[in-house]
């Protein structure tokens, strides 16, 4: 049912290593499936045991060095656990009978929501690694999708597969929603819960709906370390998951690249990342909202925001496209114009890298 063939996605045996379906750092590059884990034929002792392997040892994660220096951090199984818990509380009222994941895990988001939040839950979990992968089939009416900003442009290539669900419930991390999960928005079906959080502290804090500019919760866990409540400032965190450093210690708070307003005890506007914003002008502009605009305005182009020197303005930023058919580098400035600024220079290239979670890795002419 609901599209491709069960044999596409091979079950992968409980007793296996651990690390053959990639979680962590130490794991091949590339991605490893298509594959599925099928949790619900566990009887309750071998669940058990299952969740015990998964717990008993240590992963180590690499932030991707997009937005600085990459780090290496360490999660302890049970706080990758943790992690789930906390996501699967959130997922409770839409009652999923199953998971179906674009998250690698070897990253940390991925390693929570694709391989603990299936343990944790004991929903079955499919992992559907790439655009030229079919999608799986899946025998449930109501799914939970572990999404990564691509997510939303492969599903809008299997209308069908999308249709045969009653409630797709996706989970989808602080990287801005793509242009394409416009089609989910206005789809009773479908709803979305945002995590916002980091290598560094796992999950942080989540919001629900459709809106870009919607306040966040911190997660019942996590306590705000700064800023003070009706201050603006970069998001400090205090909580029992913060991953350790290689020397195994732990730190007790960690500030995170986003920039906020807190508006109470648990609740904060998100004004974007502080390697992505730039003041042009007088006026600060968020890099991956209008490279988010810029798809919507120029559908088929990929895009990439990129902060740029100005020796007049102080700052300001380029464009990079690709794709997206006849396009003409004054036809994108003028576009982007009309979003408010106006882009130092617009460069069109073949691709744009972008890593497993959806970031841009590097361009020509260095890194993003």
């Amino acid at each position: 049912m609901n599209g491709a063939a069960e044999p596409s996605y091979p079950a992968l045996p409980f007793d296996a290593p651990w690390d053959r379906p990639g979680i962590g750092a130490a794991a091949p590059d590339g991605p490893p499936g298509p594959w599925h884990l099928p949790w619900d034929r566990l009887t309750a002792a071998e669940t058990a045991r299952a969740r015990e392997r998964l717990v008993a040892r240590e992963y180590e994660f690499h932030t991707s060095g997009s937005t600085g220096d990459p780090v290496r951090r360490i999660f302890s199984g049970a706080r990758l656990r943790a992690d789930a818990e906390q996501t699967a509380r959130l997922l409770t009222p839409y009652a999923p009978e199953a998971i179906v994941s674009f998250a690698p895990p070897r990253h940390a988001y991925g390693a929570s929501a694709t391989m603990l939040l299936p343990a944790v839950t004991g929903l079955p979990v499919w992992f559907w690694p790439a655009f030229d992968c079919p999608p799986p089939a899946v025998p449930a009416r109501r799914i939970a999708v572990v999404a990564i900003p691509w997510t939303f442009r492969i599903l809008a290539r299997y209308p069908r597969w999308t249709a045969s669900f009653e409630q797709l419930t996706f989970l989808h991390s602080s990287a801005e929603l793509p242009p394409e999960a416009r089609l989910f928005a206005e789809d009773p079906r479908a709803a979305v819960i945002e995590l916002l959080g980091s290598t560094e502290t796992g999950a942080v804090a989540h919001r629900t709906g459709w809106d870009p500019a919607g306040a966040w919760t911190l997660l019942d866990d996590v306590a705000f370390a700064a800023p003070r409540t009706g201050e603006e400032g970069p998001l400090a965190v205090s909580g029992p998951r913060l991953s350790g450093l290689p020397d195994g210690s732990r730190p007790e708070r960690h500030e995170m690249d986003d920039l906020v307003r807190r508006l109470g005890d648990r609740l904060f506007l998100r004004l974007g990342r502080r390697a992505h914003l730039v003041k042009v002008n007088g006026v600060r502009h968020d890099l991956n909202g209008i490279a988010a605009r810029l798809r919507t305005a120029l559908p088929g182009a990929d895009v990439a925001c990129v902060r740029a020197a100005d020796p007049l303005r102080g700052e300001t930023y380029d464009v990079l496209i690709a794709g997206g058919g006849p396009l003409t580098a004054d036809g994108v400035r003028a576009t982007a114009r009309g979003l408010g600024a106006e882009p130092r220079h617009v460069r069109l290239v073949d691709r744009i890298p972008r890593g497993p979670l959806g970031k841009p890795l590097a361009t020509p002419e260095g890194p993003l």
